[in-house]
């Protein structure tokens, strides 16, 4: 099977995001590699795990090479990390617990790289702000994702300007670790999910409250409307 026959099968039409888009476009090529082996989605997803908590490892050092270094294992395991939906749609495998797997793994590596980051903070300025700060950052991404996949869908249509970029936390942290300001990452990771949060309950609060102005509209008697729609008076 040639590329164009294997990306026809293999990759996601749609990505809603930039971020998304982008690593799409690398994984793909990756994946065509991993489509002559016999390498299954759960393999990929536990190289990709793998391959983050060392990036995570090597955040949290602190010599500064070691933490670029860290960087580009994180990259990696970005790409793997759409690797393997991409072999599951190409060798037409899904399941439960793969999905499972798959969401789990993911709060893992988010769970691995704020804490790289608020112990190499931590260390450098010996404040216990710093840890509540990488705390708070941890628990909104955390809450954030959970949110968005299971149930509290209003979360995820209440869109803020940081939503068309997708997963932006590996951005930030590859910029502020460059720059050597990884203490204002995890105080702008915080400020971003927390505050996403925050516009979403707003939003569900809001949206439930019309809901109920209308229902409520709807049952007046006598007003010749039955959900919206005008009904003509029987004479």
């Amino acid at each position: 099977m040639n590329f164009a026959e294997f990306r026809s099968r293999a990759m996601r039409q749609h990505y809603p995001d930039y971020m998304g888009m982008f690593f799409s476009r690398l994984s793909i090529r990756v994946s065509y590699l991993f489509s002559f082996t016999s390498i299954t989605p759960n393999e990929l997803t536990t190289l990709s795990l793998v391959v983050a908590l060392v990036g995570a490892v090597l955040i949290q050092d602190s010599n500064y090479w070691n933490r670029l270094s860290g960087i580009v294992f994180w990259f990696v395991a970005y790409v793997l990390d759409f690797c393997d939906g991409d072999i599951a749609r190409y060798k037409n495998i899904k399941s439960e617990f793969g999905d499972w797997f798959d969401a789990v793994t993911d709060r893992v590596k988010d769970t691995g790289l704020f804490s790289a980051v608020t112990i190499l903070v931590a260390r450098e300025s010996l404040s216990e702000v710093v840890v509540v700060i990488g705390m708070l950052a941890l628990g909104g991404t955390i809450v954030h994702s959970y949110a968005t996949t299971y149930g509290f869908k209003v979360i995820a249509a209440s869109k803020s300007p940081a939503d068309k970029f997708g997963n932006i936390g590996y951005p930030l942290v590859t910029f502020f670790l460059i720059i050597d300001m990884p203490v204002i990452f995890l105080l702008a990771m915080a400020i971003l999910t927390l505050t996403t949060i925050a516009l979403g309950i707003y939003t569900t609060l809001t949206h439930q409250s019309n809901e109920q102005v209308k229902d409520e509209g709807s049952r007046i008697p006598g007003s010749g409307f039955v959900g919206g729609t005008h009904l003509k008076q029987a004479t």
